[in-house]
């Protein structure tokens, strides 16, 4: 199995291995959290869009903490969680030594610092098990819209990197249309000079192409659960649905924004855990400004949407024409009355009308994707208190 998952504890690892087939990844969930088939598909070494959800849920190791850390703190009440904090500072004073050397005397001031801190910890804590799982929830669907991003930003670089690949060609072929030039004593040695950096700059551009895409590569493979070394294949990003712009509504979609969005949320439930008036006050405060940044963010989202939108039929009929000259490139080259230089500098163009076809096309889907995040929870809001 190609994803990878660290198990700390190597006694439990040890025991587990015996039930579990070998080569089986280990994930969040117990088996019968999900049918053969779906685990069949997030455990095989192929990178869906569709299943990113899935990966991060099982996979991804931020995700896998939390849930630990949920599961000692569930069912717990703000009381109950300022309590653990008071514990702990009088833990930390019983092991105070009590000794009046100098070291023991330092030693004894920092820990009592720390209990203290511990103590104003317990006294402003509003937090409890349910405010903690919506916490660990936003955390899960952000690293779900970042891994959404990143995919489709793999796929943008795995264009550019093409494109300048066919651009290197085309350089190619000049620096030799000037050198042989230069030899007829039609071009200067500047001219063939000035060909040969541009080539060199090509290459360069390449490389640092070559770098940030597989860069993203493994930023990709280890945050879904493989190792930053595996290669697992990464399909096709789907296409933008235009329908989707259609059925947008940011006047009803922002109650849904409000009712949804994680850090209002939070906030109002700290708000309610509150018994502190100055407290409370500035949780009020900061409910109502992210209110307010919550229909702003809804706005943008939508904004960029219809920007996404404009570009993508900007693209669609720069395309429409490059393919047209395209064509009587074509043409003129079965017929031998284009250089192969002048075809080569149409055939980048085209490539370039494609690329930007593409990226438009991903750009609009990754604006509808973010508009829909906004809308489902992920809103931006201030952090809150």
């Amino acid at each position: 199995m190609k994803k990878w998952k660290q198990i700390s504890a190597c006694c439990m690892a040890a025991v587990l291995a015996a039930a579990v087939p070998a080569g089986t990844a280990w994930a969040g969930s117990p088996e019968f959290a999900r049918s053969a088939e779906e685990w069949a598909k997030l455990r095989d070494n192929v990178m869906e869009y569709d299943e990113l959800a899935g990966l991060i849920h099982e996979y991804n190791v931020t995700v896998q903490n939390n849930q630990r850390d949920y599961n000692d703190k569930r069912n717990k009440s703000s009381d109950e969680i300022a309590q653990d904090y008071r514990d702990a500072a009088d833990a930390i004073r019983s092991s105070m030594s009590g000794e009046d050397d100098a070291g023991s005397i330092l030693s004894d001031a920092m820990s009592e610092a720390q209990a203290q801190t511990l103590e104003q910890q317990a006294d402003d804590s509003v937090e409890d098990s349910e405010i903690f799982k919506m916490t660990y929830d936003q955390t899960e669907k952000t690293l779900v819209s970042n891994a959404q991003a990143n995919m489709i930003s793999y796929h943008q670089k795995v264009l550019d990197l093409e494109l300048k690949q066919k651009n290197r060609e085309l350089l190619a072929a000049t620096y030799d249309s000037v050198s042989l030039k230069m030899n007829n004593g039609m071009a200067t040695q500047m001219d063939l000079l000035t060909a040969q950096e541009n080539l060199q700059n090509a290459d360069a551009a390449i490389l640092t192409a070559q770098s940030d895409l597989e860069n993203t590569r493994q930023k990709l493979c280890v945050m879904l659960g493989w190792r930053y070394d595996a290669s697992p294949e990464i399909t096709d990003i789907p296409s933008a649905d235009s329908s989707r712009v259609a059925a947008m509504n940011p006047a009803e979609d922002k109650e849904k924004a409000l009712e949804n969005n994680y850090t209002l949320r939070i906030n109002r439930k700290k708000l309610a855990n509150s018994s502190n008036n100055s407290k409370k006050e500035s949780l009020q405060m900061t409910i109502d400004d992210n209110v307010q940044r919550i229909g702003a963010s809804v706005d943008s989202a939508y904004k960029n949407v219809i920007q996404a939108q404009t570009a993508y039929q900007q693209a669609s009929v720069s395309l429409d024409v490059a393919s047209k000259n395209m064509e009587a490139a074509e043409r003129k080259m079965s017929i031998g009355t284009i250089s192969r230089l002048d075809y080569l500098s149409q055939q980048y163009a085209y490539l370039q009308a494609q690329t930007a076809m593409k990226n438009a096309d991903m750009d609009l889907f990754q604006a509808m994707e973010s508009y829909d995040w906004s809308v489902n929870g992920l809103a931006s809001a201030s952090a809150g208190m």
